[in-house]
């Protein structure tokens, strides 16, 4: 019995000592937490900020998965102008910092740095582009979940 006990205690420390692979949590994959509608509200470039009125258009994100794959749709003053399809290939992840850099079909890739507080989700991300890194790449864009 006392080896039974002992045996089940080995076991059991050694399963807690391994948590989620990286780019899970306890919920699963930390992309899961990209899925939804969300309202751009700052962009911050090397030259400044804009906010609300400033940026001159209004943009909404709707990530989600229409059964064959997961897809970003670009909405601008409500009308779609964009839809990007997610690579089925792996993505990288970051369960640490919360980041995670998704490829789209056509060669764009997409940084992205979830911010969960208690009373709302926010997006730190870059553009489509086609380089991490490019000039491009230096524009940061701030989005609000809507829902």
């Amino acid at each position: 019995m006392k080896s039974f006990v002992f045996l089940f205690f080995i076991g059991f420390v050694l399963v807690s000592c391994f948590g989620p692979p990286e780019g899970y949590d306890a919920g699963g994959p930390i992309t899961q937490y990209l899925h939804g509608r969300w309202k751009l509200e700052k962009v911050v470039t090397p030259s400044g900020t804009k906010t609300g009125f400033q940026i001159g258009y209004i943009e909404i994100i709707e990530t989600g998965n229409n059964g064959e794959g997961n897809y970003d749709k670009v909405f601008r003053n409500d009308s779609l102008i964009a839809t990007y399809e997610w690579l089925r290939t792996p993505y990288s992840a970051s369960t640490s910092n919360m980041t995670v850099t998704l490829s789209y079909v056509g060669w764009v890739t997409r940084h992205i740095r979830i911010r969960r507080g208690p009373d709302r989700t926010t997006l730190e991300t870059t553009g489509y582009v086609s380089e991490i890194g490019s000039a491009e790449d230096s524009v940061r864009y701030h989005y609000v979940r809507t829902e």
